[in-house]
């Protein structure tokens, strides 16, 4: 864990010297939120078209990382600056846009004190890959923790289902880890 805590803690040190915008996202968010079980890496969401700058940054400092076009790979470190979920001729965009910058806030993560985007982000983005143990994820364990730990603002997780252009699968999904979008509870 103290080697994913130091690396966190160079990723935060240098996106924040840059101004970039940038948020943990994934099972770390859902463990502040709800889930605590054991972070195993850290998932970074980063404005869209930044990867090759992030590339650099880390390059200079002398950090070797992988880097595939999509994703940078470090250390137990993931960064992304797209992570939309596609089914078939389904697209779901996530990317960090105004609305998600607008709603992150600061949290402490092992000695860091980093960006996080908001539960009802993280809650969309999990209930929409419903991932369980049969696929080796936790993506509706966390997505029911955080509905029932979190205070939730339903008409932002509406908004943001629009914008990501999701049908009633979704609120189907989210019904079933305690979020009724259709009685606003």
């Amino acid at each position: 864990m103290s080697l994913i805590a130091g690396n966190l803690g160079v990723v935060q040190r240098t996106l924040d010297a840059c101004h970039l915008a940038w948020a943990v996202c994934a099972g770390a968010a859902a463990h502040l939120y709800g889930n605590r079980r054991p972070i195993q890496d850290i998932d970074i969401l980063i404005e869209p078209g930044k990867l090759s700058e992030v590339v650099r940054l880390l390059d200079r400092q002398q950090k070797v990382v992988q880097f595939d076009g999509q994703r940078i790979l470090w250390r137990g470190i993931k960064i992304f600056d797209d992570l939309t979920i596609r089914r078939g001729r389904d697209v779901y965009p996530f990317v960090l846009d105004a609305d998600m910058r607008s709603r992150v806030r600061r949290l402490p993560l092992l000695g860091s004190l980093v960006p996080v985007l908001s539960p009802e982000d993280v809650l969309v983005h999990k209930a929409l890959l419903a991932r369980g143990p049969e696929e080796g994820k936790h993506d509706i364990a966390d997505a029911t923790a955080i509905a029932r730990r979190q205070m939730l603002d339903l008409d932002y997780i509406q908004r943001r289902l629009a914008l990501m252009r999701v049908n009633g699968a979704a609120t189907n999904m989210l019904a079933r880890v305690g979020v009724n979008l259709s009685t606003g509870g």
